[in-house]
């Protein structure tokens, strides 16, 4: 009985390795061929050495340009800089911060030119472009969701012309902001998702996908598995908007800010008001991962906001070591998929 036991620990030991072995050839091979990342496993604002988070997993990066002069934006080497940590790299195109997309329609077209110029900088790196930015709240612009469809019709059709197999996407609004309201079906308090359903369900099948925002810790609260909308869970409502449309069902959403601050900023600008709990970042995760295994339509990465922001040095894991380590400990014991995955079976035979 003990030969026996120990025969079959050894077959299983060797055929767990060669699982794992089959998983990072794959990984590698759709790293080369440019396939996007089949991990969800993602930061906002890359810092150098971002990569030592992701124990050999390729992740998700979001990265900001502005239309507008603005001396801190990413220059095309710094977007090779990620790209080489091997991140792929999803660009929002800001006019400026304050004022995400020109408020004033006798800028939309020269913005959607700028738009396209800029695409045609970064397209070496990127294919992956967000027309602004929590437009619906007054710190970027309140932008009224009829407005802003115009603005992202007009940049959708100009980035197309110099990179045909762009992929522009839908802003993120901003969650709980009711400075700008849409025609939907919520109450009257939930502005924000009214604006969502007038934005999805004009645009149909003229948008290639949206972002989404999505922030826990209420309160100091340290899981976000159990939040409703009022906190995570108001990631549920987004996707709820986007799954009732027929066309946006079929499109990528992009989870590209989430962490755990709910409730902004305290008293010292760019810290959050309540300090990062321990275990955090893994809980976030599996409520993104508890979704996806569960639905058919998957988000595609989940972005920590952020990893080396200088606007906002508290919420950066360059500079947390708890952050790190949550991270870190998430994709190391981990394997959580924005698909999925299909393998030839003829790599799988005998491992059963």
């Amino acid at each position: 009985m003990v030969a026996l036991l120990r025969k079959l620990r050894e077959e299983f030991s060797v055929k767990y390795s060669l699982i794992v072995i089959i998983l990072m050839i794959v990984s590698v091979i759709g790293s080369a061929s440019g396939e996007e990342p089949y991990y969800i496993y993602g930061i906002h604002s890359w810092g150098s050495g971002a990569n030592g988070i992701m124990n050999g997993k390729r992740g998700w990066s979001v990265e900001v340009v502005n239309t507008d002069p603005f001396p801190w934006d990413p220059t095309p080497s710094d977007i090779q800089n990620v790209v080489n940590e091997n991140f792929e790299v999803i660009i929002r195109i800001n006019k400026t911060f304050g004022e995400t997309v020109p408020k004033n329609s006798s800028e939309w077209d020269s913005f959607a030119q700028k738009c396209a110029d800029k695409v045609n900088l970064f397209k070496p790196y990127c294919h992956i472009w967000i027309i602004g930015n929590e437009m619906n709240a007054d710190f970027e612009g309140s932008i009224p969701v009829g407005d802003y469809i115009q603005v992202y019709l007009k940049c959708r059709q100009r980035i197309k012309q110099v990179q045909p197999e762009a992929r522009v996407i839908v802003a993120p609004l901003a969650p709980w902001n009711s400075s700008q309201s849409g025609s939907g079906p919520y109450p009257a308090n939930r502005p924000w998702l009214n604006y969502m359903y007038e934005l999805v369900n004009t645009l149909n099948d003229n948008a290639d996908g949206y972002a989404i925002h999505a922030y826990g810790g209420r309160g100091g609260d340290n899981d976000p598995r159990d939040d409703d909308e009022m906190g995570f869970g108001v990631f549920k409502r987004w996707m709820e908007i986007i799954d009732g449309n027929p066309y946006a069902s079929a499109k990528p959403v992009y989870l590209t800010e989430m962490n755990h601050a709910a409730d902004g900023q305290g008293s010292t600008p760019g810290y959050p008001l309540y300090p990062y709990p321990a275990g955090y970042i893994q809980r976030l995760y599996e409520a993104i991962n508890d979704w996806n295994i569960t639905h058919t339509h998957r988000i595609q990465c989940a972005c920590w906001f952020a990893y080396a922001n200088g606007g906002f040095p508290g919420y950066n894991i360059s500079t947390n070591p708890q952050m790190q380590t949550d991270f870190s400990e998430t994709t190391a014991t981990t394997n959580y998929y924005n698909r999925v995955l299909s393998v030839s079976p003829g790599l799988w035979q005998g491992f059963y």
